[in-house]
């Protein structure tokens, strides 16, 4: 078994500086977990002290049940796969791949059959006698990923292994990551800094800011219930649209005021933001949980009338960016419908699928119970 546990793990460089802190997560035993968050949240650091180049300042990390603080990388039974795939330009693809094992002294037979297997688990069969510069972008990470499943490690570790390529390799390379994860079924921490990546790949997904975890949870929890604005920003493209305004109570029903329109609050969240009532808060909704005024499911007692800056045709579905007053939001419509610049619309958001959030702590105030 090979779960990974980080407990009240900090990295602080010199200068009292910290890349990470108190950060606790478990990583269940072939779990394909997703470490995601803006340049510079602290997510590669994390990655690097599971794999020991980095020290850990303070906390403790397990890999299986033996806790790996001060193990050396080849000693932990992981294998990483890194965004420039750190090949031999010298040697072929069968010796890229067969050298970690020549170093660890295994027989020539068993290093033909292991180099054999992974090249023909990542269709590598026709190249392994090729150089590197003789192969696609593509090609040379699976010859890197190769080289780390020869290891047969308890743990695989990718460090951004697709921000070198297009983005139609970049599809299929994710494709080919994740039917590997589902033949092998051994534990993977991937970073990204993509949140499309971690939405696709990860069995669960870990949204980290400024060093600290934001959010943990599977894709569709994540994206449906955000822990917080900043999740509710990042995750999503286009990310959930923000409304600044304030909670007010009429006739014994709870409304979000935000300036140029007014909503009424589910009746089932009434609850969890009545504490609130007249103070400053944030309305969330996603471009797609609004609909035009008077359509089916249209809300008429929360009209938002605005004026289209831009209408992005996407082929599926046009992307309104409209404008009311201060607000400037976005919204999914059908892509049939002309949507022209200048032009005014009027839309309701569906308000059972909104969330409100604590405007000091940022917080999501109706996340489910």
């Amino acid at each position: 078994m090979a779960d990974v546990i980080l407990k009240d793990v900090y990295k602080v460089y010199p200068g009292d500086v910290t890349a990470v802190r108190d950060f606790n997560l478990d990583i269940r035993h072939g779990e394909f977990l997703v470490l995601v968050g803006p340049s510079g949240c602290g997510k590669s650091t994390t990655l690097r002290m599971v794999a020991g180049l980095e020290e850990i300042s303070r906390g403790e990390i397990r890999i299986g049940e033996r806790v790996v603080n001060d193990v050396p990388p080849k000693d932990r039974d992981i294998a990483m796969v890194f965004q420039n795939y750190a090949l031999y330009p010298h040697m072929t693809v069968r010796d890229n791949m067969a050298f970690g094992l020549k170093l660890r002294k295994f027989k020539k037979a068993e290093i033909d059959h292991r180099v054999n297997k992974a090249a023909q688990t990542l269709g590598l069969e026709p190249y392994l006698d090729r150089r590197p510069k003789a192969l696609s972008g593509g090609q040379r990470q699976r010859v890197a990923m190769g080289r780390a499943i020869v290891r047969d490690p308890a743990v695989f570790l990718f460090d951004e292994p697709l921000s070198n390529l297009d983005a139609k390799m970049r599809v299929e390379m994710r494709r080919e990551i994740l039917q590997l994860h589902r033949r092998i079924q051994t534990t993977m921490i991937y970073v990204t800094h993509d949140q499309v990546e971690a939405m696709t790949l990860g069995d669960r997904i870990c949204v980290m800011r400024d060093g600290v975890i934001e959010q943990v949870g599977e894709p569709t929890q994540v994206f449906d219930n955000p822990a917080s604005l900043f999740v509710a920003r990042f995750i999503g493209a286009p990310p959930m649209n923000i409304f600044n305004g304030k909670l007010l109570e009429r006739g014994g029903s709870l409304v979000f005021d935000g300036g140029t329109f007014e909503a009424p609050v589910a009746e089932r969240q009434h609850a969890q933001v009545a504490g609130h009532v007249g103070k400053p808060i944030c309305l969330g909704v996603r471009p797609k949980a609004f609909v035009l005024s008077g359509q089916p499911g249209a809300d008429e007692a929360c009209v938002i009338k605005a004026k289209v800056e831009v209408a992005e045709m996407l082929g599926e579905e046009v992307l309104a960016h409209l404008s009311s007053g201060e607000h400037r939001f976005t919204v999914s419509t059908d892509p049939h419908r002309r949507i022209e610049p200048d032009q005014e619309l009027a839309v309701c958001p569906l308000m059972k699928h909104a969330h409100l959030f604590d405007v000091e702590t940022e917080r999501n105030l109706t996340l489910p119970l």
